[in-house]
């Protein structure tokens, strides 16, 4: 399994943000969970599995 920090680069594996860039914000230590933002309006929570490093 792959461990994100705040700042990371990132993109979705799968859905409708697939392939879009995204920043690692926050990540919730209860769940092991990561918030993501996407541009200035949107983000949302993923699982590491469902994410992967900005290439």
């Amino acid at each position: 399994m792959t461990s994100f920090s705040i700042g990371d680069g990132v993109r979705v594996k799968d859905g409708p943000l697939q392939h879009q860039y995204g920043v690692v914000v926050y990540v919730r230590e209860d769940d092991g969970t990561y918030l993501v933002r996407f541009g200035a309006a949107q983000q949302m929570y993923y699982r590491p599995e469902e994410i992967e490093p900005w290439r």
